[in-house]
């Protein structure tokens, strides 16, 4: 059922249409989610997708875009709730965009988004069914151990640090978040009644948390040289909360207080990253190990292999991949990883890694890495996804590929070449690495069938 109501002017009673009507709100009954955990309508025309609404809700809905195809709008009213959903833990979820999806229990949200994942598969490649595994997921909701908390200290304002609201520069003050790890959320308070005292606060862009297993970094983003004054003020903040502290200008970085050398993050078979706040991490620590430990599972690398890690970072599958098989070649293209990886691997005794940096969305510099000489492949791309990659793996036949992806609509756009050239999905599997949002990290195995 779908009740439409129109915003300003008159109905049209005949004629041709010049396109869709401008609508303002719907009453709609929602269906199912899509991958990112949006209500969907299909009964409404354009398809409607819904932030906020679950499966089976009827709801009021404010739309906020239209085209010709699909519409998008918000939940403005539930008037029929889905037994799955419940009240949001944070209070200040309605006006933070860091959470979308707490109005929901994770249970229903997990199984919902994988049936939506499955049916976009399925019909994307002709798949009558997909070898789905148990996901992955967070075992808890303080799962954060990596963050980035915005400032506004606009002079006759009060001070906000927190999270911006949802589509706005709007900065939301938090003091304390539920979802981060407890001691990122105990850092929160001392964080503001320090800015309250720096006389150049206005000069912070921003303040980067990371939680190592070694300690905790804190790094500010300055837009200009600070005082003598607030510098004094910083470094006794730092030896009173033990803290890694760092001030960042964009172009020159420098240490103001370092109870460790380096911050440290553990990876599979007791091996860790050296990172800093601003590196590439995955935010949850004990969904990260589970899904290296899959991988590594998945891939089954023996010991006269040779691997292929692309899109490789610092190492968090290289490290662990590197004491099973032969060789591993590490492929990245932020060249600063890359010798960041091989420093790392190097302290901790691991010297059958070939480090590498190469652009992989550029066909030659796939083609100078040769494929073909690899039994088995890992990839963990960004959100861009890795098309040429897939594209080059599917010409050189290796023998298994993991693909592990964060993000649903590149994920099953790669899948064409590798299913186009003989491979089949071995196994699939969700991951809850970031609970209560609209992110949501998948993994497949794929293996090449032979002819015949």
């Amino acid at each position: 059922m779908v009740s439409i109501y129109q915003g300003g002017g008159k109905r049209r009673t005949g004629g041709k249409r010049k396109g869709p009507a401008q609508v303002s709100s719907a009453t709609v009954t929602l269906e199912k989610w899509d991958p990112r955990g949006r209500g969907v309508c299909r009964t409404h025309q354009p398809v409607l997708f819904v932030d906020g609404a679950l499966p089976g809700e009827t709801c009021q809905v404010a739309i906020t875009r239209s085209k010709k195809q699909v519409c998008e709008g918000h939940v403005t009213k539930v008037l029929e709730a889905a037994p799955a959903r419940q009240t949001p833990f944070c209070p200040v979820y309605e006006q933070c965009g860091g959470c979308q999806l707490q109005h929901v229990e994770r249970d229903a949200a997990l199984a919902w988004r994988q049936q939506a994942l499955d049916e976009q598969i399925r019909l994307t490649h002709s798949l009558n069914e997909l070898p789905w595994v148990a996901p992955l997921r967070s075992p808890r909701d303080t799962y954060r151990r990596k963050t980035r908390l915005a400032i506004d200290a606009r002079k006759g304002k009060p001070l906000a640090l927190g999270f911006r609201a949802p589509k706005s520069d709007k900065v939301i003050n938090v003091r304390q978040c539920p979802v981060l790890e407890t001691e990122l959320n105990d850092l929160l308070p001392p964080l503001h009644e320090l800015l309250e005292q720096l006389s150049g606060r206005t000069a912070i862009g921003h303040i980067s948390l990371l939680k190592g297993h070694n300690g905790i970094g804190v790094t500010l983003r300055c837009t200009r040289a600070l005082s003598a004054d607030d510098r004094a003020l910083l470094v006794a903040f730092a030896e009173a909360q033990t803290l890694l502290l760092r001030l960042d200008s964009g172009e020159h970085s420098e240490t103001l207080h370092a109870p460790v050398d380096e911050l440290l993050c553990a990876t599979a078979h007791d091996l860790s990253l050296a990172v800093t706040t601003e590196d590439f991490i995955q935010v949850n620590a004990e969904v990260n190990l589970a899904m290296v430990e899959q991988a590594l599972d998945w891939l089954a690398p023996e010991a006269q292999h040779n691997v292929l890690d692309l899109f490789s970072g610092l190492g968090n599958f290289s490290l662990p991949l590197a004491q099973r098989c032969a060789s591993v070649t590490a492929v990245e293209g932020v060249s600063t990883m890359v010798q960041k990886g091989e420093k790392i691997a190097r302290q901790q005794g691991i010297t059958n890694i070939q480090w590498r940096t190469a652009d992989l969305s550029n066909e030659a510099e796939l083609n100078a890495l040769t494929l073909k000489k690899y039994h088995k492949v890992l990839l963990d791309p960004s959100r861009e996804g890795a098309i040429q990659a897939c594209q080059q793996i599917a010409k050189a036949r290796v023998e298994s590929v993991v693909y592990v992806s964060c993000n649903p609509a590149t994920f099953n756009r790669d899948l064409a070449p590798l299913l186009q050239a003989g491979y089949r999905i071995v196994k699939l599997g969700i991951m809850e690495m970031f609970p209560y949002t609209q992110h949501i990290e998948s993994m497949a195995l794929l293996e090449r069938v032979a002819k015949g």
